[in-house]
């Protein structure tokens, strides 16, 4: 599954931040998280005119405990580490897809 143009993050030189996200939620589930689709790659995606370099790290796939109805399928969270190495602000997005 790809995904592109997913949030609208800023980061000053030299600070890193960790990124979420959840592909579909689950129905009727107290835990955030959404759907397993397998392995996905998550990328940092420059905004604007700025020139932007950014480092992406730590890619952790996390499956979730079912808090309200045990059996049903676990909420996935995939997540990222997003560091911006360059020497100006930098605005970004988030785009990735699975393994093909």
């Amino acid at each position: 599954m790809a995904f592109n143009q997913v949030g609208d993050f800023w980061l000053a030189p030299g600070q890193s931040t960790r990124v979420h996200i959840a592909l579909g939620g689950l129905v009727n589930e107290a835990e955030w998280g959404g759907h397993d689709f397998g392995a996905q790659w998550i990328m940092a995606d420059g905004v604007g005119i700025n020139p932007v370099r950014l480092m992406v790290s730590q890619h952790t796939k996390e499956k979730k405990p079912i808090r309200l109805h045990p059996g049903s399928p676990s909420p996935i969270v995939y997540s990222v580490t997003v560091t911006n190495i360059g020497e100006e602000l930098a605005h970004f997005t988030i785009q990735g897809g699975g393994n093909v």
